[in-house]
């Protein structure tokens, strides 16, 4: 197997001349903000219960979703919140979810996981130190916060974090921002408690495994572990019924997602010759799309169709029931599953953090 390599953006590459001397100006600006608050010139806060951190150094997607996914799974026998900002929500402020809120109000991902886990805390707020104390001054409080996406977020201070780094780009091998796709500096890892390379393929050697770790242990954490994507059986977005995927179908793929590698390949396993529409990350979605989608659907060739989506564009889709009735949309969930007994180490390191926390 060929281990990935290090590449620069598109525009980085094109750009060279001009993107690489911003890159060391905003490499600068970060360094220093870093400085301030190691030195204590800029304060952050601690908090008397348990927070576990999920982040990455760069932009787009590593699989933030499916690793908060499995926390509340894991952490099912506590009383447990999240904390995510609510990227791209029409709502400003603290807020919880309830039966009430949608996708508009919450952010895709906040949504999704008030959906799968109604039992737990789902909120969000710009302010992380502000929202942390509307949590803990609940009536009933949680007993651990996972906060979604805030390792950059250096005035709050939590107790475990992990990284995630995209196992087809490294943040090892990659650049600052713009010549690369790193929003802040590699030795940033070293806050960290645990790095987790998602999205690896399942058959990666042993070999590998080790040259991995002993590259991304020079930044920070000794826990390296690596995970996948599990795509689950695709799920009737309107009935929560099992697709049928014993025979050859005509899929059309469809999605709004950061990066659709992983997904298209495992598509393209179901039906090589496969459509796809793609939107721009957090898309959302209007009633002229669901009429262009409508017009591709009648493209695919006879015989079974589907239209696959993914579990975060599946909120946004609900609300044009009335117009995709007819339209056989089935959901593609996933699970972060974890590669060389991974497992194990992960939920042993969580669940001692949880149970022994002291401020």
């Amino acid at each position: 197997m060929t281990l990935p390599k290090g590449r620069l953006n598109f525009w980085g590459y094109i750009l060279l001349p001009l993107s690489w001397p911003l890159a060391l100006i905003y490499g600068g600006v970060i360094r220093l903000r870093h400085l301030l608050y190691n030195k204590g010139i800029l304060p952050t806060r601690n908090f008397d219960l348990p927070i576990i951190c999920v982040g990455n150094l760069s932009t787009g997607g590593t699989g933030k979703t499916p690793t908060v996914l499995y926390l509340l799974d894991l952490l099912g026998d506590q009383k447990v919140a999240t904390l995510s900002r609510g990227y791209k929500r029409k709502t400003k402020g603290f807020l919880i979810a309830n039966n009430d809120t949608g996708p508009a109000d919450l952010g895709d991902e906040p949504h999704l996981f008030h959906q799968q886990f109604p039992e737990a805390i789902v909120s969000v707020g710009e302010d992380r130190c502000a929202a942390v104390d509307q949590l803990m001054h609940l009536p009933d409080p949680p007993e651990v916060i996972i906060l979604d996406d805030g390792f950059q977020h250096r005035r709050l201070r939590p107790g475990f974090s992990i990284i995630l780094t995209d196992y087809s780009r490294l943040f090892s091998r990659d650049y600052l921002l713009p010549t690369g796709q790193l929003r802040d500096i590699r030795k940033a890892a070293k806050r960290a408690q645990m790095i987790v390379v998602t999205k690896c393929p399942t058959d990666l050697a042993t070999a590998d495994k080790e040259k991995l770790t002993n590259e991304l242990c020079k930044y920070g954490p000794k826990i390296v572990l690596f995970s996948y994507i599990h795509y689950q059986k695709p799920l009737s977005l309107t009935s929560g019924s099992v697709a049928d995927l014993s025979g050859p179908v005509h899929i059309l793929l469809l999605h709004g997602i950061a990066r659709p590698k992983s997904l298209r390949e495992y598509v393209r396993q179901l039906d090589p010759d496969f459509k796809e529409m793609a939107y721009e990350d957090h898309h959302d979605y209007t009633t002229a799309d669901i009429q262009n989608i409508k017009n591709a659907f009648r493209q695919l060739p006879e015989g079974r169709r589907m239209v696959l989506t993914t579990e975060k564009d599946s909120v946004k889709l609900r609300q044009f029931d009335h117009l995709t009735a007819a339209l056989p949309i089935y959901i593609l969930p996933i699970k972060l599953d974890f590669l060389f007994q991974g497992e194990g180490i992960f939920n042993e390191q969580i669940l001692a953090f949880t149970h022994n926390y002291k401020h």
